[in-house]
């Protein structure tokens, strides 16, 4: 079962995080796709926690808010490397004006480009391939927009929620290929 924007709402205001959900999640997707899940998962709730000014005493208080976050980043990395390639950004739904989605929208690609800035800060990463480049830096380009109230346009915004989409999926691919199984011949 999907866990609905809804419930993932009600847990990041129980936990007090001054994070949107769009953010959030374009962090865990920018981890996912530059990082080992483990590594991802670990800087994931990390950052969380920060954000959330959680002390180690109060922690075990919220186990059920931190586990539905744990549901949700495995959702996420199943959504990732999904084979029908499922994988959405966590945006409101369609009954939400355009200009909220387009702002969330903006949220998910700041959330990214900062999950990704955070593994290849790490050290050790070769530069970015060049398509990677240039999605990144129109993430960046999407994050920074302002929009004024009736100022966003449906059609745009369903075509940039496509390339967002689309461009995660390129961002996973050149950073972490999946590697094909092979069939071993009988010997």
């Amino acid at each position: 079962m999907t866990l609905s924007n809804q419930t993932l709402s009600t847990t990041i205001e129980r936990l007090d995080l001054p994070l949107p959900l769009a953010e959030i999640h374009g962090l865990c997707c920018g981890l996912l796709c530059s990082m080992s899940s483990a590594a991802a998962k670990t800087r994931w709730f990390t950052e969380l926690l920060d954000a959330a000014s959680l002390s180690p005493e109060s922690v075990a208080s919220k186990a059920a808010e931190l586990k539905t976050l744990d549901e949700w980043f495995t959702q996420t990395l199943s959504a990732l490397n999904d084979s029908d390639l499922e994988f959405s950004p966590a945006v409101p739904d369609d009954d939400v004006p355009v200009d909220q989605r387009t702002r969330a929208l903006g949220d998910f690609c700041g959330g990214f480009t900062y999950g990704v800035g955070i593994a290849l800060g790490q050290g050790g990463q070769k530069p970015l391939p060049e398509d990677s480049r240039e999605i990144i830096a129109d993430f960046q380009e999407i994050d920074a927009v302002e929009i004024e109230e009736g100022g966003a346009d449906e059609t745009v915004y369903t075509e940039l929620l496509e390339y967002v989409r689309v461009g995660v999926l390129l961002v996973l691919e050149e950073l972490r290929p999946i590697t094909p199984v092979t069939q071993q011949k009988p010997s």
